[in-house]
């Protein structure tokens, strides 16, 4: 390619944003290279190139130029840059999403063709008309042409169009507003119920051995030869049983009365909605 083709190619590009600015001295264009070489060093490859499209402005010396014009070109082939996808919850495209790149928002809307940035780690915050927004972090990296990123925002209309039918009303036996203090009495209720039953069942058998040792079946005085050990375990059993079902049955009404007394809504009228990345009921409860 003639030595020449360079400038000229981007004086072609950049000549109608030059062409209503000041053409820059010689001391300016020879300044403006000088800091896009220190730029570029630093790995800010946009502000580099904005110094060099300024001394390649046909009023600096052609020699600069045409090195100015050069390292354009090779800032231009590892200048990285990225594609955003951005969709609702249901797939379909977003229109007029605005984006912001480490907080400075970006002037034009997404429109689908690629955004130039720096090689670094950048935080995208994306944002539609209708104020649903996503933030992404991407580490950008020199020479990475055309990243392509799938961006999924909940946008409030999308929302709104997967709400599907209500629902049935909830029981009137609502799990989740039964009070913790009737969830105590209530286990308290069905612990002392399992141990009356069972020191009952145990009495029971007490007693049928010492009906076998002789001591009448409907009460009154065992004979010198029943143990007496038997009889206190029996004795015992027995009064652990009656403590038991009494526990038990005051546990149990206390935990329904507890519950009863618990306020509820009267009215339980729901519907389900469904959105991109979340659920959850609606109504009143």
């Amino acid at each position: 390619m003639n030595r020449f083709a360079i400038p000229i190619m981007v004086l072609a590009v950049f000549g109608a944003s030059s062409a209503f600015a000041a053409e820059p001295t010689k001391d300016e264009c020879i300044a403006a290279n000088e800091t896009a070489q220190d730029l570029r060093q630093a790995g800010k490859l946009l502000e580099a190139r904005t110094k060099l499209i300024l001394c390649v402005a046909t009023s600096c010396p052609g020699p600069l130029r045409e090195d100015c014009a050069q390292r354009l070109s090779e800032i231009a082939a590892v200048m990285p840059s990225v594609v955003f996808e951005v969709k609702d919850g249901t797939g379909a495209d977003l229109s007029s999403v605005t984006v912001a790149i480490d907080g400075q928002a970006l002037p034009e809307k997404l429109d689908g063709r690629p955004i130039a940035v720096d090689p670094a780690e950048h935080r995208f915050v994306f944002k539609t008309e209708s104020g649903a927004t996503a933030e992404r972090t991407f580490v950008i990296r020199e020479g990475e042409k055309d990243r392509r990123e799938r961006i999924v925002l909940a946008d409030a209309r999308s929302t709104a169009q997967t709400a599907v039918a209500p629902v049935a009303d909830r029981s009137a036996f609502e799990l989740d507003r039964i009070p913790t203090a009737a969830y105590v009495a209530a286990g308290v209720g069905v612990v002392g119920l399992a141990v009356g039953i069972g020191t009952g069942v145990a009495a029971t058998s007490k007693h049928s051995a010492l009906e076998g040792e002789g001591c009448p079946a409907n009460g009154g005085t065992c004979p010198a030869s029943a143990s007496q050990n038997d009889l206190d375990s029996f004795h015992s059993l027995k009064t652990w049983s009656t403590v038991g079902y009494v526990v038990g049955v005051v546990g149990i009404v206390g935990g329904v009365a507890l519950w009863v007394i618990a306020p509820k809504a009267t009215e339980t009228k729901t519907s389900v909605w469904i959105g991109p990345g979340s659920a959850g009921l609606a109504g009143t409860f």
